[in-house]
């Protein structure tokens, strides 16, 4: 049995919880492996000085993860060898050594992959809006949903009268930006990477949605300008890249914006891969292109939650997420899947029995149990 110090006052059985955590054992190659990762048992004793111990109730597998987990160079750092991952996850407090994070608190953290997490107090947020589901806020009050708002306000600036290409419209973000350019007046085409997902698209506001499989994107792109009417894009969302982000160049009004928000299409790539060919049309369309980090927005964070909150409780916008079963068990099956496109927006691990992940006020989605089918599609398109 390995045992978590990390914060620990010495364990007894009075303090001490028995859990499961996964920990990194390799570094994947291509699409990561089972033998990359081990589920261990662990011993979690009472959190010490500035620490919190934490119930963790849901947490969410992301695509981002990957790369940390093969150590490439992103945006965030590597997880460590024979450590445990980190995920975003929401779990209540049940011992705390910080008067700022009171046991019962229910909070968001960085530690998942475990069933208990020992927390420095300074790294949990308790939740605002706690009236909402815990799984909300991990998707649309979330990074996520954060993150598609930051992208469409302040990046796209999505306006009306626009018209709007995204791609992963099912995706976490993507399905969150189709309903926010919606609530502008903005015309939205989108992407996805089946009928199913096409559908739910449509299902959020979309007025054309196409299977990226039907064709090529350049062609079933242009195909959806005609059907609304319009010669070029205005905006294009970008979760792909790669042809998508190629077509959507090529068919960009004056003075577009194009925000990068991920390239999903070469996650797993073993090799570099090519860029976009047309490079040039920003020159003579006098567009902007701009990638972004949410970390470099979090002085907005109290706009959007409020923002977001509000459009949850009137329905103006809906929370999209797949529910992946055999709580942290299964949190390898749902990464896997997710990066294998089973995944339906958010896709999010309930870690216990009793459906937590839908505390206060019942599931704010349909839930979908999901296995994985090791499909080679990217997650979410």
């Amino acid at each position: 049995m390995e045992t978590n110090d990390i914060g620990c006052a010495p364990l007894t059985t009075a303090t001490a919880v028995a859990g499961r955590e996964w920990l990194l054992r390799s570094r994947p190659k291509g699409r990561p492996k089972t033998t990359d990762v081990e589920l261990v048992d662990v011993v979690v004793g009472a959190p010490g000085t500035g620490h919190v111990r934490v119930e963790n109730l849901v947490m969410s597998v992301e695509p981002y993860m990957r790369g940390r987990m093969g150590g490439e160079a992103t945006y965030a750092e590597p997880y460590p060898i024979g450590e445990p991952m980190l995920a975003p996850t929401v779990g209540r407090v049940t011992a705390s050594a910080d008067d700022t994070v009171p046991v019962g608190a229910l909070v968001l953290h960085e530690r998942g992959w475990r069933e208990h997490a020992l927390v420095p107090a300074s790294e949990c947020r308790i939740v605002a809006h706690d009236d909402l589901p815990p799984v909300a806020h991990l998707g649309l009050l979330g990074i996520p949903g954060m993150t598609a708002w930051i992208g469409a306000e302040r990046i796209a600036r999505i306006e009306t009268g626009d018209v709007v290409f995204v791609s992963s419209a099912a995706g976490a973000v993507g399905s969150t930006v189709v309903q926010i350019a919606k609530l502008r007046g903005a015309t939205v085409i989108a992407s996805a990477g089946s009928a199913e997902k096409v559908a739910l698209a449509r299902e959020l506001g979309a007025d054309v949605a196409f299977d990226y499989h039907d064709g090529r994107v350049t062609d079933l792109l242009r195909d959806a300008l005609a059907q609304v009417g319009a010669s070029g894009l205005d905006v294009y969302f970008d979760n792909v890249g790669g042809d998508h982000l190629e077509a959507a160049i090529r068919v960009i009004n004056d003075h577009a914006r194009i925000a990068l928000c991920g390239m999903i299409s070469i996650y797993n790539a073993e090799a570099p891969q090519p860029g976009p060919s047309n490079l040039i049309k920003l020159i003579w369309r006098r567009a902007r292109m701009e990638g972004f980090l949410l970390r470099d927005h979090l002085d907005a964070r109290d706009d959007f939650e409020s923002q977001m909150a509000t459009w949850i409780r009137m329905g103006a916008i809906r929370p999209v997420h797949t529910e992946f079963a055999g709580g942290v068990a299964g949190a390898w099956d749902a990464f896997l899947g997710m990066l294998g496109g089973t995944a339906t927006g958010k896709a999010v691990v309930p870690l216990v029995a009793d459906g937590s992940a839908r505390e206060h006020g019942g599931s704010i989605s349909p839930e979908k149990e999901v296995q994985d089918d090791r499909s080679g599609a990217s997650a979410g398109r």
